[in-house]
């Protein structure tokens, strides 16, 4: 199984900054585009909302445990918890993994 997989990737796969084989329409050329987007404000927006969401969910676990851990409270604590994710995940349009600046920068 090793071995086809790897005569099926030396047929199938291209060289790092070779072109790949021209699959247009005739009289046109093109090449696969990899685009990187900036969007710094959004990025921002949505750490803000992610930050807001969990401190919301803290409260709600400190609310849950003040009142001692009843089936009632927990009952409570679930539903809240679900209409902030909901709130949370209507709020983020792209619901992709936020990346922090140290990240994007290519730093760990």
């Amino acid at each position: 199984m090793n071995l086809a997989g790897l005569m099926l990737a030396a047929a199938i796969c291209v060289p790092p900054n070779e072109p790949v084989a021209n699959n247009a329409q005739p009289y046109h050329y093109t090449q696969p585009t990899i685009r990187r987007f900036e969007r710094r404000f959004e990025d921002e927006a949505r750490e803000k909302n992610w930050d807001s969401y969990c401190a919301e969910l803290t409260d709600l676990w400190t609310e849950y445990r003040r009142a001692g851990s009843t089936t009632r409270a927990w009952e409570k604590y679930i539903h809240d918890a679900g209409q902030a994710k909901r709130r949370y995940v209507y709020n983020d349009p792209y619901l992709a993994p936020i990346v922090t600046r140290n990240e994007r920068n290519g730093e760990r």
